[in-house]
């Protein structure tokens, strides 16, 4: 009897081993064939605008004929709903429309565009995150910020993030609390554009410009005067876009108004993504009318090329300057 007992057992533990080996074989088995994780790129499902001069018109249908309902500007773009025989079709704002292949940039591709122009954002990922006035722990703390609250990204490293807080203002967050994404800018919708630049204008001449200028260099003068003086007084706004344009003429920053305000390292909030909500907001009267007396040759500050806040400059270091609006116009 004893040993028909251990020959029962004998057996039995010989059937478990023998299905648990079956198991584990099982296991192997799923892992090696389960369908791959992959984790989502955040470039994922994006399109962006690369152009350099002019804006990328988006269209109601895939067409060069098609009506023109918006405009992306270097750098803007959404996401991409349908591509048909070169063409695309995006959601940017609240605008969805048709825009040329030829001039966009897909997916990964964006994001040497995406580091050139400061698209990318530090969005929080933890429920309550400190703002540093500089990279340490022990700095002073300048803001709390919301899970799910984002800034745009100036530089990275050591584990601290640069973010930019106003036009103006900075502070770091902890890199391990944050996630970069890519958020391009936003289409300006064409029908509002044209509003603002010929609102409360009577027929007349087309106006004789002291540089060339499109309707939509324009526009984007006026946003960026817009931006550099927080929406500033008329003379404030004047003195911005003279500057801008005594550089177009200068031609060291290219000969055009865009590649003055996109130029490398010149205009922050043109790489930070803040003149892009000036643009999508849409300048006021106010910015619209120095802009365009700026370029019809009306000059506040003379021949000076260089400015920037008071706040963050002194104006004695410099020999020839002059101050309006709170921005210092200088010489080097």
């Amino acid at each position: 009897m004893k040993r028909r007992i251990s020959e029962i057992l004998s057996a039995s533990t010989g059937v478990l081993k023998q299905v648990a080996a079956l198991t584990a074989a099982v296991f192997v088995f799923a892992a090696a064939f389960a369908a791959p994780s992959f984790a989502a790129s955040s470039y994922d499902n994006l399109a962006v605008a690369n152009v350099k001069n002019e804006p990328l018109n988006m269209r109601t249908s895939p067409s060069v004929d098609a009506e023109i309902i918006g405009k992306c500007y270097s750098g803007s773009g959404g996401t991409v709903l349908d591509r048909k025989n070169g063409w695309t079709r995006i959601r940017s704002g609240g605008l969805e429309g048709w825009l040329k292949d030829d001039y966009l940039l897909f997916g990964k591709d964006i994001e040497p565009l995406a580091k050139e122009l400061g698209l990318l954002r530090a969005k929080v990922t933890a429920v309550t995150l400190n703002v540093r006035e500089t990279p340490s722990t022990d700095a002073v703390i300048v803001k709390q910020a919301a899970q799910g609250e984002s800034f745009p990204l100036l530089e990275s490293s050591d584990g601290w993030i640069k973010v930019q807080l106003q036009a103006d203002a900075s502070g770091y967050i902890s890199a391990e609390y944050a996630k970069v994404i890519p958020v391009p800018g936003t289409a300006v919708d064409a029908k509002k554009e044209a509003a603002a630049l010929h609102s409360g204008a009577k027929a007349q001449a087309k106006p004789v410009y002291v540089i060339s200028a499109t309707d939509d260099e324009v526009y984007l003068l006026a946003a960026c005067t817009a931006m550099e003086t927080g929406n500033g007084s008329y003379d404030a706004q004047l003195a911005v876009a003279s500057c801008i344009i005594n550089r177009v003429k200068s031609k060291s920053w290219g000969k055009s108004i865009s590649s003055v305000i996109y130029a490398d390292g010149q205009f922050p909030g043109a790489s930070s993504g803040l003149l892009d909500s000036f643009l999508a907001q849409g300048p006021s009267k106010t910015a619209l009318k120095a802009a365009k007396d700026a370029l019809s040759g009306s000059n506040n500050i003379g021949d000076y090329l260089y400015f920037n806040s008071t706040k963050r400059i002194s104006p004695e270091d410099y020999s020839s300057h002059k101050i309006v609006g709170g921005n210092c116009f200088y010489k080097k």
